[in-house]
């Protein structure tokens, strides 16, 4: 079978250094093409497209307008990338703050060869561990069932693809055949969930979506130190620092994403409701809960 043709698409925003070291370890990646690189650059003022431009010369590093965000970033990426004529078999997502295992791209192409054979469609997502204590960060979820159908659970790598609902979109392979199907991100999320949202729409168009046999690399979790989740914070302070993020972007996003998943208006409530009686009880933050 000949090498897989991997289109990569990016978004970043000034985080020059965490940019330029995922590339870094992206272009050791033998199944790596520099002219199969899409990167949005969006609106960043520390000079970041200059920097990949440098280091990678025949890469495409587009322009965004500064409001794209993590999803309309890969969107406008996306499209870039089906619009050329450099064919491919796969798409992969990739955060600029992950750094590669030696390896990765072909760890997954071979996983997405072992689900569906090539040419089919196919969605793999790989674990990320954190640089620190080795702990799985990102990669594919399952739902844990009961009346909340949004309750997720991280899936660790065992050393063979295993069954997922759906993704985190740090790290995807999406095949050719898979984006033709289900097309681009929902446009409907303008930062964060488009990608839980396209692993459970994958499923629900009987798409394979799998998690890869082993981590494709490392990348931190996202802090939650001065947010509503912080449990070193009273809890009136969550409380008002709840309400405070409930007019942000991510709240948005996610009554979308709960819309569009949840189980009907009653769940909307629910789910609204929750992360405040769980602050009320001193209960964890469950995985699935806005991010």
């Amino acid at each position: 079978m000949p090498p897989a043709r991997i289109a990569v698409l990016m978004a970043c925003h000034n985080r020059r250094a965490l940019t330029l070291r995922c590339l870094a370890a992206l272009a050791a990646q033998p199944l790596f093409s520099a002219r199969r690189l899409w990167l949005v650059d969006d609106g960043s003022t520390d000079a970041t497209g200059d920097a990949v431009r440098a280091l990678l010369p025949q890469a495409q590093v587009i322009a965004g307008s500064g409001d794209l965000f993590w999803n309309g970033g890969m969107r406008l990426a996306w499209a870039k990338a089906r619009a050329s004529t450099e064919a491919c078999d796969f798409f992969l997502w990739l955060n600029d703050d992950v750094e590669l295992a030696a390896e990765a791209l072909a760890m997954l192409v071979a996983d997405a060869d072992a689900v569906a054979p090539r040419g089919q469609a196919v969605i793999i997502a790989a674990a990320t561990t954190d640089p620190a204590s080795g702990a799985v960060t990102y990669g594919a979820h399952r739902r844990v069932g009961g009346w909340r159908r949004l309750r997720l659970r991280l899936i660790e790598p065992d050393g063979a693809p295993q069954p997922a609902d759906t993704i985190s979109g740090n790290v995807v392979l999406v095949s050719a055949a898979a984006a033709a199907r289900l097309g681009s991100l929902d446009a409907r999320y303008r930062h964060i969930y488009g990608d839980l949202d396209y692993g459970l729409r994958a499923r629900r168009e009987g798409i394979p979506v799998a998690l890869a046999s082993r981590p494709a690399g490392r990348c931190a979790a996202n802090a939650v130190a001065g947010s509503s989740l912080d449990p070193r914070l009273s809890r009136l302070g969550r409380i008002r620092l709840r309400l405070r993020e409930e007019r942000g972007l991510h709240a948005r996003d996610w009554r979308c994403f709960v819309r569009a998943h949840g189980g009907g208006r009653l769940a909307v409530v629910a789910h609204t409701l929750s992360p405040y009686l769980r602050i009320l009880a001193g209960r964890p933050h469950p995985e699935g809960a806005p991010r």
